[in-house]
């Protein structure tokens, strides 16, 4: 009866992590070199430690995570669209994503539960 347990319980746990969600992260410009017209932002969603960020051209961007205490405890260059980053295992907490390409800088919050 116990191994028919435990076997229920981890088929449940497994079923649950499936039904996990990308959550987006919402950018913000942090500065702007020169007054343009409108420049589409790129896009940032978190689900647990997978990061993606998607631009709408490709080009080279630095990403840096910071923690709430203000450390970075990631950073990486990269140059494609859609890119997936899977995270040091982060332990649960509040942190800030900011991307960097050779004009802007973008910034965004996020949660890792």
């Amino acid at each position: 009866m116990t191994k028919k347990l435990l076997t229920l319980v981890a088929l449940l746990c497994c079923t649950l992590l499936g039904f996990a969600e990308e959550t987006p992260i919402e950018l913000e410009e942090k500065k702007r070199p020169q007054k343009r017209s409108e420049v589409l932002l790129p896009t940032a969603s978190i689900d647990g430690q997978v990061l993606t960020i998607d631009f709408v051209s490709n080009t080279t961007f630095e990403v840096s995570v910071v923690n709430a205490s203000g450390a970075v405890v990631y950073t990486g260059t990269y140059n494609a669209q859609g890119t997936v980053i899977t995270l040091p295992n982060l332990p649960a907490g509040e942190y800030e994503l900011e991307i960097e390409d050779a004009a802007y800088l973008y910034s965004g919050e996020f949660e890792i539960e």
